[in-house]
């Protein structure tokens, strides 16, 4: 930019303006958030994801799970989701699923979980994955309030597809699930 200022957008993973970074993609530029790297383009807008199969969240506090699980469910995004209380949880019901054949659209992780984290579980998930010699990966949503940094980014690469989201301290209960919406949709766009 020509008078030195750095360029700025609302990020909708990290839930707050961030500084902006452009690259070229088949000649065209595209404006990406300089923290967890998400698309930003505003004329860019994602198509709506199709309704999703199977969607499992792993979150320890009672009240977000039900935020996400109804989110989920009243916008028709998943036909069915998997709420559990923790990773351990997490793990033994994907597993099944899995083990099973049936298909899992997404997977929503909390980071700081007691016992199993969501970065552990996603580990976990993406081994039996190549166990299970499955071809698609699940695509990972990280529910975080912590920031994405350098080691995150790192995260978000090995467990690709993966995207982060910041719970956001700010968010209502409507400004999460359109968060929420937009990043998934880019997620599995």
């Amino acid at each position: 930019m020509s008078d030195g200022k750095a360029l700025r957008a609302f990020c909708p993973s990290c839930g707050e303006e961030v500084e902006v970074y452009v690259t070229l993609s088949s000649g065209d530029e595209q404006s990406h958030c300089s923290l967890c790297g998400l698309i930003l383009d505003k004329f860019a807008e994602p198509p709506r994801a199709k309704s999703l199969d199977a969607v499992f969240i792993a979150e320890d506090s009672d009240l977000l799970r039900k935020i996400l699980h109804d989110m989920l469910v009243k916008t028709r995004m998943a036909k069915r989701v998997f709420p559990c209380r923790d990773g351990k949880e997490f793990i033994t019901s994907i597993s099944e699923e899995l083990r099973e054949g049936y298909p899992v659209s997404l997977a929503i992780l909390d980071v700081n979980m007691p016992g199993v984290n969501g970065i552990n579980a996603a580990r976990i998930l993406r081994a039996l994955e190549g166990r299970l010699q499955r071809a698609k990966k699940v695509p990972i949503l990280f529910f975080t309030v912590v920031k994405c940094d350098e080691k995150f980014r790192k995260i978000l690469e090995f467990c690709k597809p993966s995207a982060y989201l910041n719970k956001g301290s700010r968010s209502t209960p409507e400004q999460l699930t359109q968060r929420v919406c937009e990043v998934i949709d880019r997620l599995l766009a």
